[in-house]
């Protein structure tokens, strides 16, 4: 499935994605791509706070860009990169509450798992976190230090940098296992999603079969009759 595709349903309104998703799929399967429409089906609708974030890396590309760009330099050990960390991702939750408030949802305890998600995704999936295509928040663990004091510890800048890397590191390899494993899930729900399709197929021609059959008894069975 092109990716354009699931980037305009993880772009809609919440409320509509179930809708449009089954939508699409029921378009394709009639237009007869069928593996297309599995791959559509079998699309999660995202929780809410994914779902902020998916909306965030449309509205506010500039930011995204900033936050992943300060992440960066926080891995280089660059001076002053987690005070702009900071700054950004405060202006990005804050755009986060606006629009939960636009929606009229409840802002606080999605926002920690928005900006948890914001903090992770900017270390470990830069990619994943621009393309808005989150359905579940990204655990923050092995990256919450990066938005931490802005003073450095008493240590080297080089050891600080190596112990991030380390730790980015092991956050990256967690962030691949999960994609690898969402994908695998897809790929198999795709699969007996088309295996679904075809023995609909089957019953329908036999249900149908099984009608001329019966209309042709009624026939025989009318000529017998003499009627």
């Amino acid at each position: 499935m092109a990716d354009a595709e699931a980037e305009r349903l993880y772009g809609l309104p919440l409320d509509e994605f179930t809708a449009a998703r089954d939508a699409r799929a029921r378009e394709l399967r009639q237009d007869g791509e069928r593996e297309k429409a599995a791959e559509v089906a079998a699309l999660r609708k995202p929780v809410l706070a994914a779902w902020v974030v998916n909306m965030l890396a449309r509205d506010e590309r500039g930011d995204i860009r900033e936050l992943v760009a300060a992440a960066k330099r926080i891995r280089e050990g660059k001076e002053g990169a987690d005070a702009a960390f900071r700054e950004v991702l405060e202006r990005l939750t804050t755009a986060g509450r606006r629009l939960l408030e636009a929606e009229g949802r409840s802002a606080d305890a999605t926002l920690q798992q928005v900006a948890g998600t914001l903090r992770a995704a900017a270390a470990g999936d830069p990619e994943l976190l621009a393309a808005g295509t989150l359905t579940q928040p990204v655990e923050s663990s092995g990256f919450g230090a990066m938005a931490g004091a802005s003073s450095p510890p008493p240590r080297s800048r080089t050891a600080t940098a190596q112990a991030a890397k380390s730790v980015d590191r092991r956050a990256v390899e967690r962030a691949r296992k999960a994609l690898t494993e969402a994908r695998d899930e897809a790929r198999a729900l795709a699969r007996a999603a088309t295996a679904a399709e075809r023995e609909a197929d089957k019953a329908r021609e036999a249900a149908e079969q099984a009608r001329r059959q019966v209309a042709e008894a009624e026939a025989r069975l009318a000529d017998v009759l003499g009627t």
